[in-house]
């Protein structure tokens, strides 16, 4: 073996052993949330810990299913995210079509305001929003989060498919109104059919967004009426206590449709912001 040959498989071994790292620090904590979630609390405290329990238990689970405040917080997550992903998706789509197909005076400029908005950290417009929604009286109310959501949302679903949307040709277009098709049929019936990869990938980052979303909804919800699964969490720690277990357990169950979600549609997700970003 020459002198280059064990350069290469050092280089080659370094790589893998910090790419292994990474893979333990990312996953570690995902790990730890199941150990606690079935751990009997005479095991919680343990030391040194153990990440198998002895007795593992699913009664947190149970806890946190019984609670009714979680099936009211469930309902709250699903209809905000639901309604976020599809309004988002909405404007993203007309927004990024036009941004991609037309040319007008300050389009460059609103392609920089887009970019600009993504880079805005929600801890910025919490204040702005939050006294917005106190003068209109729309305070604890599911349009108040969901407009925050979309804030965040739409400059992102926006700058991805109007990528995506350059990359169509034109032609496809022309042809399809030669046949008597309108300009929103071409857009719908033609362009978005290819797109489908970006708008897959839209739909995915603005549902885990708005599903694990704890800023807005920490300060826009006042009850249970609009509170959400990751404020709703909060209910297992008590004053001078917390039940890790179900706090735990809870977490797990937040997390859970995120997960699916990335491991059915994970093949168009990257293939998504792949595309996007070549294409852009």
């Amino acid at each position: 073996m020459n002198r280059k040959t064990k350069r290469d498989l050092a280089v080659n071994i370094l790589i893998y052993a910090i790419l292994l790292l990474m893979i333990v620090v990312a996953v570690f904590p995902a790990i730890w949330m199941i150990s606690t979630s079935i751990k009997d609390v005479t095991e919680l405290f343990d030391m040194p810990p153990e990440i198998i329990p002895d007795h593992p238990t699913f009664g947190n689970y149970l806890k946190v299913l019984g609670n009714s405040k979680m099936f009211r917080a469930f309902f709250n997550s699903a209809f905000i995210t639901a309604c976020v992903v599809l309004l988002t998706l909405f404007f993203s789509v007309l927004a990024g079509y036009g941004l991609a197909r037309y040319q007008f005076k300050g389009h460059g400029l609103m392609k920089v305001a887009l970019l600009f908005g993504q880079m805005v950290p929600g801890v910025v417009i919490i204040i702005p929003l939050y006294s917005v929604f106190t003068k209109l009286g729309l305070l604890d109310t599911h349009f108040s989060m969901i407009v925050a959501d979309m804030a965040l949302t739409i400059p992102m679903g926006v700058i991805m498919l109007s990528s995506f949307f350059e990359g169509v040709p034109k032609e496809l277009e022309e042809a399809a109104k030669i046949d008597g098709t309108t300009g929103f049929g071409a857009l719908f019936l033609v362009v978005m059919p290819i797109a489908k990869p970006g708008l897959i990938s839209v739909a995915i980052y603005t549902f885990i967004n708005a599903w694990e979303e704890f800023l807005f909804a920490m300060n826009l919800s006042m009850s249970t009426k609009t509170r959400t699964l990751p404020i709703a969490i909060n209910a297992f720690a008590g004053e001078f206590a917390v039940d890790w277990g179900a706090t735990m357990a809870a977490a797990a169950l937040v997390a859970l449709p995120v997960l699916a979600l990335f491991l059915l549609c994970n093949r168009y997700f990257v293939q998504g912001l792949s595309d996007g970003a070549v294409k852009g």
